[in-house]
């Protein structure tokens, strides 16, 4: 069953007093990193200089461990790592016990 509902991002609220929100957008040949942050009226607007996002991203989220750079990663590598940084902060989905422990 597939539910009408989208995930659109991980909303991240900045110490800089403003709201992110880390998504993707379609691109050939696969969707890419965009880091998005709130208006006055509410609204999200995709931060359209990579290198200004990426800025924002270390900052905002920041990055606990290197990473080595792996195809489709491109000019996007540090939203590419801030996702990731992003999952981190999520607590472990719970699982069966297995015979293993």
């Amino acid at each position: 069953m597939r539910a009408p509902g989208r995930v659109k991002g991980i909303l991240v609220e900045g110490s800089d007093g403003h709201e992110y929100v880390l998504g993707f957008a379609p691109s050939a040949p696969g969707p890419v990193p965009v880091l998005s942050r709130r208006r006055p009226d509410g609204a999200f607007e995709a931060i359209e200089d990579v290198h200004e996002a990426s800025r924002l991203a270390r900052f905002q989220i920041g990055l606990t461990s290197s990473h080595l750079i792996g195809p489709g990663w491109g000019r996007h590598l540090f939203l590419w790592m801030a996702f990731k940084e992003a999952l981190k902060t999520f607590p472990a989905v719970p699982s069966w016990p297995n015979l293993r422990g």
